[in-house]
């Protein structure tokens, strides 16, 4: 039997014993509310069923009802019987998410280590939140509000050096350390919506999603000034250069894209003021002095300061290994820097990780920092992919339900021990 199977009979086998021990009885109180929820909407469907029948009855046997309007009365009786029962179990069922993911998922990560579920903030489960803990509307802003932020976060201006999007929904968020590695697991979806007019004058919009999946960050274990980029897909340099939004995206922002790009614009005022106040201080000086100034404050190269603004122009990287450029695009600020990332070691240990994930990977290097991002969203596959989610229709007492969880985060884990992320070898 090979050892890759080897090691997956194994993790399961330890996953069973740990499940019944630590998980198993968070999942009896979660199975007992769904149980619950089943019965009830079974009811309540019956219930709604008897009544459209009744209503149906009634259109038939009416004989003031003509011939052309009886195709559309029982149309709207279909679509009567629809809202009253799939309205009311979407509003429930997206409820129980949330619930079951907060009493599972914490439990669930303990197998793997010390790690901590941030569920997504947004008008439901801040909603849900508040009824919850009955804090009222009070406490429904305060969970708005709450920053749920890591140390290695991915922000939106990283996303857009590499992601054409004007709107973006965070979902599932997953932090912790593995093998003394702090890592990010995020989950998310960024979209872009244009408008238009047709010959009548009317607006149309049409949104069109380019990413969705899941963003893996952490710390390298080499330091780098510039910026590298790849993608399978082409690479903008205009938009790796400046990933500023522009002001079409203000218009179709959420609530929680508000609130961050508003923090954004706070965070930018201040900069600014730290200009000004930095040029004010270098009156007088030599063009010798004020150099030695900003380097000092700023740094050697401006793009390791700069989050928001253009940076240095990015050129495409040409490695020699024949499948990795037949795979991605690469492009970087810094030839010498981006071979220093990508070593003959590093690619063949990045192709390892990309193979798993269907090749369907971007990632960006900056900062010190790393963003993998993991596409599984509808434009490369046939399913789209729902991670980190707690089963509805199967029992979550059942450990056998979660073998798509583990599988999923043992994956992301293993790009800790096949990029040796926690060793410092020198890519």
């Amino acid at each position: 039997m090979p050892q890759q199977q080897v090691q997956q009979n194994k993790n399961a086998n330890n996953f069973m014993s740990y499940f019944n021990s630590k998980v198993l009885p968070n999942t009896n109180i979660v199975e007992n509310v769904r149980s619950k929820i089943n019965i009830a909407f079974w009811i309540w469907s019956a219930i709604i069923l008897a009544v459209t029948l009744f209503i149906v009855y009634i259109v038939l046997t009416s004989k003031a009802m003509s011939k052309d309007n009886l195709l559309w009365a029982i149309t709207m009786v279909v679509l009567f019987f629809l809202a009253f029962v799939l309205g009311p179990f979407t509003t429930i069922k997206k409820a129980y998410g949330m619930f079951a993911k907060e009493k599972i998922i914490p439990s669930l990560l303990g197998f793997w280590g010390d790690f901590t579920y941030v569920p997504p903030i947004n008008l439901v489960s801040s909603l849900y939140k508040a009824i919850k803990d009955k804090t009222g509307i009070k406490g429904f802003f305060a969970e708005l509000y709450k920053d749920k932020k890591s140390n290695i976060s991915v922000n939106r201006s990283i996303l857009a050096r590499i992601l054409k999007f004007n709107g973006i929904t965070y979902d599932d968020k997953i932090v912790g350390k593995h093998n003394d590695v702090e890592i990010e697991i995020a989950e998310l979806a960024t979209t872009y919506t244009t408008q238009s007019r047709d010959n009548e004058g009317k607006r149309t919009k049409s949104t069109t999603t380019t990413f969705e999946g899941v963003v893996f960050s952490t710390k390298m274990n080499k330091n780098f000034k510039g910026i590298t980029i790849l993608s399978c897909d082409n690479i903008n340099k205009n938009r790796a250069k400046y990933p500023m939004m522009g002001v079409e995206a203000i218009g179709s922002m959420n609530l929680t894209d508000a609130l961050s790009f508003g923090q954004n614009l706070a965070n930018m005022g201040g900069a600014i003021k730290d200009l000004a106040n930095t040029v004010k201080d270098m009156k007088g000086k030599s063009p010798e002095e004020i150099e030695a100034a900003l380097k000092e404050k700023y740094g050697e190269n401006q793009a390791d300061n700069n989050k928001y603004g253009n940076c240095s122009e990015f050129e495409d990287v040409f490695l020699e290994d024949p499948l990795f450029t037949s795979k991605f695009k690469l492009c970087s600020t810094d030839q010498i820097e981006a071979r220093y990332i990508f070593t003959t070691a590093f690619i063949n240990r990045f192709m390892k990780i990309a193979e798993k994930f269907n090749y369907k990977l971007h990632a960006i290097f900056i900062n010190n920092n790393v963003y993998i991002l993991i596409d599984t969203g509808r434009g490369f596959q046939l399913k789209q992919k729902n991670w980190f989610e707690i089963p509805f229709f199967k029992s979550c007492s059942d450990a056998q339900n979660y073998q798509d969880f583990l599988n999923d985060f043992s994956r992301l884990l293993g790009i800790v021990e096949t990029l040796k992320l926690n060793q410092n070898i020198g890519l």
